[in-house]
């Protein structure tokens, strides 16, 4: 059956986590919005309640799509944000539930928690197994232009286990930095690494000549680069995102994500 741990050239933890649409999949010290499954520190700089919903598809193979949701719930104390991913098919299927709890301390500071339920399909006579995790974010404004990010994912070492076989969650820290070196530039650095596998590197510019409009363009990798590229329109308190990224011999990898901001 399909792995769930493609941390090589893919996504940074798992095919049920959906990818980033930063530039270059450097989002550990992104903060301008908060994004599904990346660092939970993030939503600590939500000011309004907000729903995203994201469609991944990877190499144009619907059985290799992924779908997600999230909310965000931003109080006078603690900002709270919910979070549910699909991916696979009838035959085989992952699921990822997280409830996540972020706060900022003097504006410099953003913490954030997440917890994760994890629960995978085998077959018809294997069922559904499932674990659970945690992941730990903190976002630091160490400069009025510069922002270090820092997160890990399962820093629990969970695992799934089977009657015939032993399924881990991958182990991962990142570390990064988001540099505006321009009000409508900034450039994004990432390193991750998972614990039995090598070191992944990021890094990309994102472009804003607008309020309403964004390029990135970007690559990550660890054994060969793979380059990225996206946009980001808004118009009202919608904004959509198109992220794609191309990954030699397997093709094309197209990301697309529609969210709402209600007005405070």
């Amino acid at each position: 059956w399909l792995t769930t741990i493609c941390y090589a050239q893919t996504t940074p933890v798992a095919t049920i986590v959906p990818g980033s649409y930063v530039a270059g999949n450097a989002s550990v010290a992104y903060t301008a919005e908060w994004q599904p499954f990346q660092n939970p520190a993030a939503l600590a700089c939500e000011k309004q309640f907000g729903l995203t919903l994201l469609y991944e598809n990877r190499y144009i193979t619907a059985e290799l799509s992924n779908a997600a949701f999230s909310a965000a719930f931003p109080t006078k104390y603690i900002n709270v944000g919910a979070q549910f991913s699909y991916f696979g098919y009838a035959e085989y299927n992952e699921m990822l539930a997280a409830v996540t709890f972020a706060r900022t301390f003097g504006e410099i500071f953003h913490v954030g928690v997440e917890c994760d339920y994890y629960a995978v399909y085998l077959s018809p006579t294997e069922r559904y197994h499932s674990t659970a995790t945690v992941q730990v974010g903190l976002q630091v404004q160490v400069l009025p232009t510069l922002t270090i990010g820092f997160n890990v994912f399962n820093p629990v070492f969970s695992k799934v286990k089977t009657k015939l076989t032993e399924k881990r969650l991958p182990a991962i820290f990142s570390l990064g930095t988001n540099y505006r070196i321009h009000d409508k530039v900034s450039w994004l650095v990432q390193i991750d690494k998972e614990v039995h596998s090598p070191v992944r590197w990021a890094t990309g510019f994102e472009y804003a000549p607008f309020d309403v409009f964004d390029v990135r363009i970007g690559c990550y990798g660890s054994d060969y680069v793979v380059p990225t590229l996206g946009v980001g329109v808004g118009f009202g308190g919608f904004k959509f995102h198109l992220h794609c990224e191309y990954r030699n011999p397997l093709g094309v990898t197209m990301l697309g994500v529609l969210q709402y901001r209600f007005k405070q």
